[in-house]
């Protein structure tokens, strides 16, 4: 059975931000350059400035993204516009997406997992994976300290009790 296990998340500070629609984005892998300088002027602390940060005339290194992506990561839980949680949780979240005419709703949870080696235990890669994002997010990992993309996992349960479980506690209230 895979170690999977709560953790203690950075949340927007609603208070600060506004609507959290102006501050999240979609996978980094799914913006392109227009949509990504949409996505910096419709807020300064857009999550993008820190998940997809871009290439600026100013930098003198290839590094110079990934810091200036950790300087927003520290500035923001300065500026507690980004709090950390008080305690373990596991996050529940729902996918809403249409697909050939018809809408599915995707639940889910975000939660810790415990890696294990390529092959051996119980979790599986799902997909090719390419080595110049691969490359990139582990820079961007390493430069913040954090792991701003989630592995996405499925797991056998047919009668969904672990997300029934799940959706008893909620999270997050409005």
């Amino acid at each position: 059975m895979a170690d999977v296990s709560p953790f203690r998340a950075l949340r927007y500070d609603l208070a600060q931000v506004g609507d959290l629609s102006d501050v999240v984005t979609p996978p980094y892998d799914v913006i392109d350059n227009n949509f990504r300088n949409e996505l910096y002027k419709k807020h300064p602390c857009n999550v993008v400035r820190v998940d997809f940060n871009r290439e600026e005339p100013v930098d003198t290194s290839p590094d110079d993204k990934y810091k200036r992506a950790a300087g927003f990561v520290k500035q923001w839980q300065a500026d507690r516009v980004w709090q950390r949680e008080p305690d373990d949780a596991f996050y529940v979240y729902h996918q809403e997406f249409t697909w050939e005419g018809k809408t599915y709703c995707r639940r889910g949870f975000l939660g810790r997992c415990r890696l294990e080696e390529f092959g051996k235990g119980c979790v599986y890669p799902h997909e090719q994976t390419l080595s110049g994002p691969k490359a990139d997010r582990l820079l961007l990992t390493k430069a913040t300290k954090m792991n701003l993309s989630p592995v996405f996992g499925l797991y056998p349960d047919p009668e969904t009790k672990a997300q029934t479980i799940l959706e008893k506690r909620p999270i997050i209230s409005a």
